[in-house]
């Protein structure tokens, strides 16, 4: 029988130590990253002090893009509101590359989302597509003037973004 640092000693188990044997604490674990449960036993865990916030206030930036074709910045879609005001003739709104998302979002993995909403309050109809490694589910949209569509960004892989419209118009 091959025995462990950690069966010698409570200390070692309880303050720090890589261990695959459990662990049993009556105090406050903290941390600093992931927990991770493994093992292929099931496990629960518990919180407390917890508040549920049922209608959150969102801090949001409104950029208004004032040109006939438009590329939204990372940075102004992460504000959350983009209108465009597509006034000399019908326009084209490029969602940027999966390389330019993943660079502007801080600690983006797959899976990071980002919900904005684009509105076209010019007096022409504009269209959104998506620029390389960027996918925009059902293609093209066409936003006609005075409406608006809600976009779900989704990281997929490294650099590699997916984009649904919903409309709301």
């Amino acid at each position: 029988m091959t025995r462990k640092i950690e069966d010698y000693s409570t200390l070692i188990k309880q303050d720090g130590i890589v261990t695959d044997k459990p662990i049993v604490t009556t105090s406050t674990v903290t941390s600093g990253g992931a927990i991770n449960t493994g093992g292929s036993t099931s496990t629960t865990l518990t919180a407390t002090g917890l508040v549920k916030i049922t209608n959150p206030v969102l801090q949001q930036t409104i950029t208004d893009i004032d040109a006939q074709n438009a590329t939204p910045t990372i940075a102004q879609i992460l504000g959350g509101i983009v209108v465009h005001t597509s006034a000399v003739g019908g326009g084209t709104v490029t969602v940027p590359t999966g390389t330019v998302m993943s660079a502007g979002v801080s600690g983006v993995a797959v899976g990071s989302t980002i919900k904005w909403l684009y509105y076209n309050d010019g007096d022409q109809t504009a269209t959104i597509t998506a620029a390389a490694t960027h996918t925009l589910v059902g293609g093209t949209a066409a936003v006609t003037t005075g409406k608006h569509i809600l976009v779900t960004s989704t990281n997929v892989s490294a650099n590699t973004w997916v984009t649904y419209l919903t409309t709301l118009m």
